[in-house]
């Protein structure tokens, strides 16, 4: 009996010191009374662009468990293939380029129309070679030149889509990616990283893996290593085993380490950008246009890009309010393994989004253009944000967070990336919101008003989503919703 008191005491007092430890480690980190909109804290800046990077330990962030990146790529600048720890959702904001992935374990699909050959064959490879490439290599534009001539050798690598202002796209961790811009402004995208997910086996800091070039202003991000400058993955092994491994000279294999490289992670491109690449959306037939449903999508084949710029696509569309499109896991197979989803908003002077709140995600709102007045509450009932956001600033809207939102220029567009496959958003104001489903009783005896201000507040606004904010509806009984 005393043993079985004195495991009990012990016991007792080891889950005492270690809720002490708990909440030491991890205070109240979601308890936010204020919210800030947010502005780069780090600017990485390159030969062709510059990396722009939110501070992720900053209460709002750190609490959603994400971070956030702007890349700016210059016209005929190349980001250098990169890949990160965590799951990646991005969206175009501006232009247009050229978007490669190397996913581990899957073939190079995309191959110019000559026979691939190695560069093994000494006599066969340089006959053939030189006649492919006089021939063949000039009538084809978009094929590798550099390797082509003289050896038989063209290209073959994985998949490379065409990316426009619009685009979301989704990238799974440890998928090597590559951007390039091939318009005439500059390629801006900005990208959401769930650092939080268990996805991410490190800590919770994004970490860039760069297969090529040099950083020499090192790891903003990661304390401690701001003034270490960042080298690629094969600066770290010796130029021994790179030449043994790829089967080339220690000269070449140096090389490969960009040891004297300062132009940074985004470089300008010498003479023509000649990869292998699909034609461009507007010239290919109609079947290749049609999206699957999902079923037949595979690991190396599947789609990773959808536009949300097109409102004949939107969820939402009203003419003379704006639109709202979604893109979630039934859209976009991916998500569902990215746990990830977004959605984008457009709306013109004065037009309201209804007060609403994500039931079941955190989510990050990136003004791409105009300005608009908005307001946040937290469960406390504080309004912890309202103010003016700005194009090319950031605010994070924890779970359960009310918000609301109205344009205050001609135009207010906006992407919402949210940490949840299938968010879901509820409303407080509106046909179908939380208001509007409780009995008249309900609201009459919550507020202590008469049925018939009840009435006014669970009928007035007809609309689901976008309305005017000109003033209150008119009176009046339930009337069919316009939107």
């Amino acid at each position: 009996m005393a043993r079985l008191l004195s495991l009990l005491s012990f016991s007792l007092t080891l889950l005492i010191l270690l809720h002490g430890y708990t909440a030491q480690q991890f205070p109240n980190e979601c308890q936010l009374d204020q919210l800030n909109a947010l502005e780069p804290s780090h600017v990485l800046k390159a030969e062709a662009g510059r990396i722009e990077v939110w501070d992720h330990h900053a209460p709002q962030l750190r609490c959603s468990g994400v971070a956030f990146v702007r890349y700016i790529i210059q016209s005929k600048g190349l980001y250098l293939p990169s890949f990160f720890n965590a799951a990646k959702l991005s969206f175009v904001a501006q232009g247009r380029g050229l978007m490669g992935r190397v996913i581990p374990g899957c073939a190079e699909t995309f191959q110019d129309s000559s026979v691939f050959q190695p560069f093994g064959g000494q006599g066969q490879g340089q006959g053939q070679g030189q006649g492919q490439g006089q021939g063949q290599g000039q009538g084809q534009g978009q094929q590798g030149q550099g390797q082509g001539q003289g050896q038989g050798f063209r290209d073959m690598h994985q998949k490379v889509e065409h990316i426009r202002s619009g685009d979301t796209i989704a990238t799974p961790p440890g998928v090597a990616q590559w951007f390039y811009n091939d318009g005439k402004q500059p390629l801006v995208i900005v990208s959401v990283l769930d650092l939080a997910s268990n996805q991410n086996q490190l800590d919770r800091n994004p970490r860039p893996f760069y297969l090529a070039g040099n950083n020499p202003q090192g790891q903003v991000w990661l304390q401690g290593r701001e003034q270490q400058p960042q080298k690629n993955i094969l600066s770290g092994f010796t130029a021994e085993f790179l030449a043994q491994a790829f089967k080339i000279t220690v000269q070449t294999a140096q090389q490969l380490q960009n040891q004297q490289d300062t132009r940074g992670n985004i470089v300008f491109v010498q003479g023509p950008f000649s990869v292998i690449r699909p034609p461009l959306r507007g010239q290919r037939p109609q079947q290749e246009e049609e999206v699957g449903n999902g079923l037949e999508e595979t690991i190396c084949s599947q789609r990773v890009t959808e536009n949300l710029d097109d409102p004949s696509n939107a969820d939402v569309y009203k003419p003379q309010l704006g639109y709202i499109s979604t893109l979630n896991s039934y859209d976009l197979p991916i998500l569902r393994f990215l746990r990830l989803s977004a959605l984008r908003g457009s709306i013109r002077q004065n037009a309201m989004v209804l007060p609403q709140w994500n039931a079941n995600a955190n989510a990050l709102l990136y003004v791409t253009d105009g300005e608009a007045q908005v307001q946040v509450v937290n469960d406390n009932g504080d309004r912890v944000f309202d103010g003016q956001l700005s194009q090319g600033q950031l605010l994070a809207l924890p779970q359960g967070f009310s918000v609301v939102k109205r344009a205050t220029s001609d135009q207010f567009q906006w992407i919402e990336f949210k940490t949840n496959a299938n968010a879901q958003i509820n409303t407080l104001a509106g046909r179908t919101s939380v208001l509007s489903g409780l009995p008249l009783e309900v609201i009459s005896n919550g507020y202590q008003i008469s049925l018939e201000e009840a009435r006014k507040v669970k009928f007035n606004t007809i609309e689901t989503t976008l309305t005017h904010s000109s003033g209150p509806a008119s009176y009046g009984r339930p009337r069919k919703a316009d939107a």
